[in-house]
């Protein structure tokens, strides 16, 4: 996970009163990791005029 993002998830969570517990972070990362790989692809794609009616599934894995 990029350090910005380590760093704004903490902040979130701090904000919202929580306090991540040693490792929390590390095991987020894969999560946080997936959906900013599938984001990446979603966005990449140049869909012109068309019409979307997307759909996103986490547990898809990027290849």
């Amino acid at each position: 996970m990029e350090k910005l993002t380590e760093k704004t998830l903490a902040a979130l969570l701090a904000q919202a009163g929580l306090e991540p517990k040693e490792g929390d972070l590390e095991r987020f990362s894969q999560l946080i990791d997936t959906y900013m790989a599938t984001l990446k692809v979603l966005h990449s794609v140049d869909l012109g005029d068309e019409e979307i009616a997307p759909t996103f599934h986490p547990e898809w894995s990027v290849k």
